[in-house]
């Protein structure tokens, strides 16, 4: 059975505030992912390879700091926007903190994926930031032998490898993101309703 849509909460200039930030910020982080997945990796293979490694080492830098960012102000974002709709539910860590008796519900689920595909993200980007990163950044020393040339540049290939399935990896992550957004943006209320 479906609820009128008058029964809809309605959403004070904090909560749209909220929303605002919260898909902008979102939309951000997407489309500067796909704007360096796509075009600036083409660009990247027309130039010399010294340069294209300069250059990817700057994109990746900014575009980490840009990802934390997205990071915090999304996650920070849809917490308060659970607390404010009555959702948080502290004593749920297992639903991500939204509210268990939600989980019979289209509305529950949409919340619950969207929240799994931002935590799931933040640990890609913990990967990709303290693990992988670090292998780009490495150098060989004048001491160093021929010998050593091959691991270092497996370790930078399997680096650059991991990097970017992870990236992609996010820009699904991201776009399931925008989905479920976007299924709980069609009709709050009904949404909550079991069918």
């Amino acid at each position: 059975m479906l609820t009128a849509a008058a029964d809809a909460r309605t959403l004070d200039s904090l909560d749209k505030a909220l929303i605002g930030i919260h898909v902008a910020v979102m939309g951000l982080y997407t489309i500067g992912g796909l704007w360096i997945k796509i075009p600036v990796h083409r660009a990247q293979k027309g130039i010399p390879p010294a340069q294209s490694a300069l250059v990817g080492q700057r994109i990746g830098f900014d575009f980490t700091v840009v990802s934390w960012f997205a990071f915090v102000v999304v996650g920070a974002t849809g917490y308060a926007l659970l607390g404010r709709a009555g959702d948080l539910d502290l004593a749920t860590p297992y639903t991500f903190f939204i509210d268990h008796s939600l989980m019979d519900t289209r509305y529950g689920w949409a919340l619950f994926f969207m929240v799994l595909f931002w935590v799931v993200l933040v640990v890609n980007g913990l990967i990709m930031t303290l693990y992988f990163r670090p292998h780009l950044s490495g150098r060989l020393e004048p001491a160093n032998t021929t010998a050593d040339l091959e691991p270092f540049q497996a370790r930078l290939t399997s680096a650059v490898f991991w990097i970017d399935f992870l990236a992609w990896a996010n820009l699904v992550l991201a776009g399931g993101s925008f989905v479920a957004g976007m299924l709980i943006g069609l009709d709050h209320t009904v949404m909550r309703v079991d069918s």
